[in-house]
């Protein structure tokens, strides 16, 4: 069961926008029950389920209130039992977000602390006075702003790493440690098959919280003292003894600003902490050193760049025995069409494309909801913002960098999470097949042409060819656990690499540029074409040219000695 859950391809819902079942305009818990049945016709076996527990949702979902009972918008704790209980009876897993670096301010843990300050609840957070009229230290929040939030008292702050509501949790406290660990073991004990764990490698903070470059003016990102402590190990190597141990499933982790070396510490084989992690660099191609709101460069990357990080990672998690979460799209980034793609002139094409590099690299396949389909960006007005991320950043890139109005837009737009957030395209009705209501937020006016019904009764779509896909990578051990090994590593246009087991030796080719490319190679006696994600194509020749955007998954029958 564990192994199959490692290597089987992810389906990520949001559940917000993924399908309303009641008709008051907000997707739920029956509304994915009533879907169970595509996601196993697509060949899924987990789901990754954004969270669903009680919430103010001043982060939708990402600022937790109570941790054992269901957001009533959603549904209640029957629902999620019977949710559990029919994926399991189609052989899907449930994956459950973890959200454990902080707690909503509603939280009964944080009222308490607040209200009382001999309370115990006050060491399960961070509580620190102000420094000469301004906060502790000169740290600015992930969203931008202050990372601590004045409190009920004089000169009192507390500390809040992404919005003002979310109060980040003190892991030094054993009690708080504990407590955690009792909420996997409730939900463990449910059934479900495992743990996102979000912004997990910021559990722990550097001692005494000091100052990020004391000497600098203004607020500054303390990367070097909140990523990738020390102790967040030990605190994962704890959670491992006390929960992980006992309930065999896939735990996998979400973390700022990782890297090779840190990824092989966090989920190395050997190592008894997570199983998996994501790494962001491809989503950040493109953006300045600053993250996705850093403009310096203009979002501007090269196929050359997509190539570089997509194989130094793959090899990377071969070499050192780790294992990764691949995606390139989710609830926190736009659409990977418009992003990696061709969304005008090849969007099929691309969309296909791009999920063989998905459904081929070496780790775990994630497809978040609608690229199946090849769900777009849309181009979002100010009125229309719902991300809180993007709302602090377009204030933030005035203060901070003085930009002008078209180009603060111009960023927000294209990178903001709510691309990733619009409705789920069913039909081509007029509530997307989502709701028999106006829904809570955006439908992309292009659900008319992209939308799942449509797809499933043409077998030429992008929906069609990712069953076949998902298929292709369930029966074929070389894309599942095999060797990685880069080829043509200097060619401008076409993404190339070996999977091998000793079974099978695959090869595939990624033309990634909406201009032809042309293919040269003179090592292999006999290459038979598997997969391609164009519906007519003849046979692979030694040299020849991939069409825009063509991919191909080809078995190399032999070598030359």
């Amino acid at each position: 069961m564990y192994k199959t859950q490692m290597n089987d391809v992810v389906y990520q819902i949001w559940p917000r926008s993924f399908k309303d079942s009641n008709g008051d305009g907000i997707g739920d818990i029956q509304g994915i029950i009533s879907k169970l049945d595509y996601l196993q016709s697509l060949g899924i076996k987990t789901i990754w389920l954004c969270p669903v527990y009680v919430s103010p949702n001043s982060d939708y979902g990402y600022d937790i209130s109570d941790y054992y009972n269901i957001q009533p918008e959603f549904g209640t704790m029957a629902d999620m039992d019977q949710l559990i209980h029919e994926a399991k009876n189609r052989g899907i897993g449930i994956l459950m977000d973890l959200v454990a670096n902080h707690t909503s301010s509603e939280h009964p843990w944080f009222k308490k602390a607040m209200a009382d300050p001999e309370s115990k609840y006050r060491d399960y957070y961070f509580f620190q006075e102000g420094k000469n009229g301004k906060e502790p230290n000169n740290w600015i929040s992930v969203f931008g702003g202050p990372a601590w939030t004045k409190s009920n008292r004089d000169n009192e702050y507390y500390l809040t790493m992404f919005t003002p509501q979310q109060v980040d949790l003190n892991w030094k406290n054993p009690e708080v440690r504990q407590e955690i660990y009792k909420i996997m073991t409730f939900w463990m004990n449910k059934g479900i098959a495992g743990f996102r764990m979000d912004v997990i490698n910021i559990i722990a903070k550097a001692e005494g919280l000091p100052d990020k470059d004391p000497h600098k003016k203004g607020l500054q990102f303390a990367g070097d003292l909140i990523v990738s402590q020390p102790m967040s190990h030990e605190y994962l190597r704890e959670m491992y003894e006390e929960v992980m141990s006992k309930y065999p499933g896939l735990y996998l982790g979400e973390g700022m600003i990782v890297n090779k070396d840190s990824c092989a510490q966090y989920c190395g084989f050997d190592r008894k902490e997570l199983d998996m992690m994501f790494h962001f660099d491809l989503a950040l191609i493109g953006c300045g050193p600053l993250g996705k709101y850093d403009f310096t460069k203009l979002y501007h990357w090269t196929i050359p760049d997509f190539k570089n990080i997509f194989t130094k990672w793959n090899v990377a998690a071969y070499e050192n025995k780790f294992w990764m979460g691949n995606f390139l799209s989710n609830h926190d980034n736009g659409r990977s069409v418009s992003r990696f793609g061709d969304e005008k002139r090849f969007r099929a094409q691309s969309q296909k494309a791009l999920l063989v590099s998905t459904m081929t690299a070496y780790g775990t396949p994630f497809i978040y909801q609608g690229e199946e389909i090849g769900m777009t960006n849309m181009k979002i007005d100010e009125k229309d913002w719902e991300d809180f991320e993007a709302i602090s950043d377009f204030k933030m890139l005035k203060q901070m960098f003085h930009l002008p109005r078209f180009i603060r837009l111009y960023v927000i737009q294209k990178m903001t999470r709510d691309n990733a957030r619009t409705i789920m395209q069913w039909d081509s009705g007029e509530h997307a097949g989502f709701s028999t209501k106006k829904p809570w937020y955006l439908i992309n006016p292009n659900h008319k042409e992209i939308n799942v019904k449509d797809d499933l009764e043409d077998k030429d779509s992008i929906l069609n060819f990712t069953k076949e896909l998902i298929a292709y990578h369930q029966t074929h051990s070389a894309l599942r656990s095999g060797s990685f090994k880069p080829v043509m590593e200097s060619h401008k246009q076409i993404l190339a690499y070996v999977r091998e087991d000793e079974n099978e030796k695959l090869m595939v080719l990624i033309n990634l540029d909406n201009k032809p490319a042309l293919f040269k190679a003179d090592d292999y006696q006999e290459m038979r074409t598997q997969l391609c994600n164009y519906s007519t194509y003849g046979p692979m020749d030694k040299k020849m040219v991939f069409r825009p955007y063509e991919a191909r998954i080809v078995k190399l029958v032999s070598q030359n000695p």
